[in-house]
């Protein structure tokens, strides 16, 4: 019996052992994916304009250069909202878009969720916005030139009427004169 209950004892080790990796297996996969999803918000709380420089220039140098394509996508997405963060000094919507578009070039289609499609649609709209309104300052630039040339054509054009109207008024007090004249020879 007491050789029985040493092989039940080691076997209650290995079954003990046994449990005792997949515990801290699962405590470090939890681990990691608890790291992983703190990392993607570390990496966007840049508060400075040289910190928002320096994460940019290293999100970019990995969205180019790593090998992993999921962590290239991954890289465009948080560049992405780098890009629209309210604390980045240099806010550049256009450039978020494309970095939007280049995740989900790279990204599976299962990872495309739909608030990334949501922000991905903001931000098309707001490049939209962005090339319509530059259109139309353009245009507003133009008319202000155009406004400027009529202006000043005008000016000319009421320069002479007023010239015209002196003379009127001079040649109606020669009418007067000479009509004055006529009548004191008759």
């Amino acid at each position: 019996m007491a050789f029985r209950s040493g092989r039940e004892e080691m076997r209650g080790r290995n079954m003990n052992s046994t449990f005792h990796h997949l515990r801290w297996g699962c405590f470090l996969i939890l681990l990691f994916f608890t790291a992983s999803c703190s990392l993607n918000q570390a990496l966007v709380k840049s508060t400075s304009e040289s910190e928002s420089l320096q994460d940019t220039a290293r999100l970019e140098k990995i969205s180019r250069d790593h090998p992993d394509t999921a962590i290239r996508a991954q890289a465009h997405l948080q560049l992405a909202f780098l890009y629209v963060n309210y604390k980045n000094p240099r806010l550049n919507y256009s450039r978020a878009l494309q970095e939007m578009e280049a995740y989900l070039s790279l990204s599976p289609d299962k990872t495309q969720t739909v608030d990334v499609q949501n922000w991905l649609a903001a931000l098309r709209e707001m490049d939209q916005l962005r090339e319509d309104w530059t259109e139309m300052a353009e245009k507003n630039q133009a008319l202000q030139g155009r406004i400027d040339k009529l202006q000043a054509t005008l000016d000319k054009a009421q320069e002479a009427n007023n010239k015209m109207r002196e003379a009127i008024e001079r040649l109606k007090t020669l009418d007067r004169q000479m009509e004055e004249k006529r009548r004191s020879i008759k």
